[in-house]
């Protein structure tokens, strides 16, 4: 005789759940800090911890009578310094992440031109078409009285065309 066994075993392990857990809650700290605000605080954290660490190698040879006196002193100076370097720090860091972006879309455009090139000297039907757009173009920007577009495959590297009829 069959009789069925329906045993109460969680369907996910416990491990995997606390990775997928914890990769989500690192994603999330890391979307908290591609901002500036986030560039900010790690910037000033960095440098406040250098400072601590300096200080630290400075009062370590002091007697302890002076050492409470440094303390105090060394915290002063740090909430001196936040007050102070708070908003040039935000301003730097905003241009830094500006900077950035900018620089990661010429790069992926940068790419994407590359495969298009690459594409294009593989098939003499597409580089037919990618010539007759610029001949368009350039046709419209003299019409309109303005300058030629440039061309964005002219540092390309070319090859030996095998339809020589094809420019």
């Amino acid at each position: 005789m069959t009789s069925f066994v329906h045993p109460d075993f969680p369907t996910t392990h416990g491990g995997v759940t606390r990775l997928e857990t914890a990769i989500a809650s690192a994603r999330h700290i890391g979307s908290r800090l591609r901002g500036a605000r986030g560039l900010v605080a790690l910037l000033l954290a960095g440098a406040f911890s250098a400072l601590v660490v300096v200080a630290d190698q400075v009062v370590s040879t002091w007697a302890d009578g002076q050492v409470v006196v440094a303390w105090i002193g060394l915290w002063l100076v740090l909430f001196a310094a936040v007050v102070l370097f708070s908003e040039a720090s935000r301003g730097w860091s905003s241009s830094v992440v500006d900077f950035l972006e900018t620089w990661s879309r010429a790069h992926a455009q940068r790419l994407q031109d590359e495969r298009t090139w690459s594409f294009a000297q593989s098939d003499p039907r597409f580089m037919a078409e990618l010539q007759v757009a610029r001949c368009r173009a350039e046709q419209d920007a003299i019409e309109a009285g303005e300058p030629a577009p440039a061309w964005p495959f002219s540092h390309m590297p070319t090859r030996a065309s095998r339809h020589p009829f094809m420019v």
